[in-house]
């Protein structure tokens, strides 16, 4: 019998060894996942059909990409600063983004400040409100959006919404009623149902957008929570970032709500064009969109170049950093050219396992001369990169392997002065938060676990 046994699940792992060998192009992925199927009998085969298997040539992985049919977009250079002309053509290329002009940048430091200017666009909307959230949980933030959509929905304004199954995991029942029964539209991202979805369950719509009337468009790190509010169950509100855009640009959100309203089993619906839409005199934007569906990593691609194209400097802010051997050889590369590379870090972390893996980069970071600043104060959940006072980057991608090529992510590139050196402002007023490591005070931490931070480093090309 054990006899049995054995040859039957010496065949399974010879089967998904070698569905490891042809699927995944990464050495780095392929030795762990090899390790992990092989040193966890069962498990590791289990680890793999939920987390591990590729889905791009999966039908439901070809319901709809965004920026794959471009037809109706002009790549005009001069309205493109010449120095980063490179990155907007090839995220042009690439079909990652859409490309618009004139459009008017604003932004949002702060979550209270981020939904006063949300719910006045909710206010002011005339035809649609399209949502889309990775984390929907109930709270006074939920309470006063349901409350106000229920009245744009008496006025005869369509709301579609969508949150992540696994994000959203927590919303209960009774907000989902409410919501319903207002007259908002619901769609359930990749439902966490482990029987319907188990193959899927780890690809993540991780994407914070709002839509209104296809003329306003928000994104950045915040979702739908109490989190960025001081309540009574919540005394540290999380530190993000947010844009509001007006103008073009919203139209491609609204291609990349359509895709996700589709991928989450919803009908097509006709995308208008604003009414009264005039041009404003404002800001080149690129929406940068990528996923499990993508042809190429066009974040990855996004925050490589930014990098490596930097003449003077680049900063970054993310909550999680596992970079991989492109970002991080960039981001030596750069520091050891003379570029002003600096990395904003949490100190405080909503997961341990993550903390120990991003603290593995930093020592030869710090040794090629990058500067990295731990935020002290409370959770720093921004994603932001900031470089050369002339271009910056606000969304939902982190600098990690799972933000380029396992979620679905979104991030906004603004070709603009004004919004790059607020955002520069903001971020050396967050300085004053943090403790900038050197490389002995680094190593000579009370809080560093080596062995953990290395056995964290050989999950990375899996998490």
């Amino acid at each position: 019998m054990w006899n049995i046994l054995l040859i039957v699940y010496t065949l399974v792992l010879v089967y998904f060894l070698r569905k490891v060998l042809f699927q995944v192009k990464s050495p780095p992925k392929t030795l762990a996942w090899i390790l992990v199927l092989t040193l966890l009998p069962l498990i590791g085969v289990i680890l793999y059909v939920i987390i591990g298997r590729s889905p791009k040539k999966d039908k439901l992985f070809e319901i709809n990409k965004p920026f794959h049919n471009k037809t109706n977009e002009i790549y005009n250079e001069e309205l493109i600063p010449k120095r980063k002309a490179r990155l907007a053509k090839l995220l042009h290329q690439n079909n990652s983004a859409g490309l618009s002009y004139y459009n008017s940048v604003k932004v949002l430091n702060d979550g209270r400040e981020t939904f006063d200017n949300l719910f006045d666009a909710i206010r002011g909307a005339t035809e649609t409100v399209h949502l889309d959230y990775y984390i929907v949980e109930a709270g006074l933030l939920l309470d006063h959006l349901i409350e106000l959509l229920g009245n744009k929905i008496e006025q005869g304004i369509k709301v579609r919404m969508i949150y992540d199954g696994f994000g959203s995991y927590g919303l209960d029942k009774n907000s989902i009623n409410r919501l319903k029964e207002v007259g908002v539209q619901l769609a359930d991202f990749m439902s966490f149902n482990i029987i319907e979805a188990l193959s899927y369950v780890n690809y993540r719509n991780h994407r914070k957008i709002a839509i209104i009337d296809n003329r306003i468009a928000f994104t950045g790190g915040l979702n739908i929570s109490d989190n960025y509010f001081d309540t009574h169950h919540n005394s540290e509100k999380w530190r993000d970032t947010y844009v509001r855009i007006e103008g073009a640009a919203a139209l491609d959100f609204e291609k990349v709500f359509l895709s996700d309203w589709l991928h989450a089993g919803k009908t097509q619906y006709h995308i208008s064009q604003p009414n009264n839409q005039e041009a404003i005199n404002g800001s080149t934007v690129q929406v940068v969109s990528s996923g499990p569906d993508s042809e190429y990593k066009g974040i990855l691609h996004e925050y490589f170049t930014i990098i490596t194209d930097a003449e003077d400097y680049v900063y970054i802010v993310t909550p999680y950093f596992i970079p991989g051997d492109a970002i991080l050889t960039a981001l030596k590369t750069s520091a050891l050219s003379d570029i002003d590379v600096r990395l904003m870090l949490p100190l405080k972390s909503d997961s341990q396992w993550l903390k120990w893996c991003m603290f593995t980069y930093l020592e030869e970071l710090l040794a090629a001369g990058v500067r990295i600043y731990l935020y002290q104060e409370r959770f720093l959940h921004s994603k932001i990169i900031i470089s050369d006072d002339i271009i910056s980057s606000v969304g939902t991608a982190n600098v990690d392997e799972r933000s380029f090529d396992t979620n679905f992510e979104i991030n906004a590139i603004i070709y603009d002065k004004d919004a790059t050196h607020e955002l520069k402002k903001n971020f050396f007023d967050d300085i004053k938060a943090c403790e900038e490591l050197s490389l002995n005070t680094f190593n000579g931490r009370a809080d560093r676990n080596r062995l953990m931070e290395s056995i964290a480093r050989l999950t990375s090309p899996i998490l």
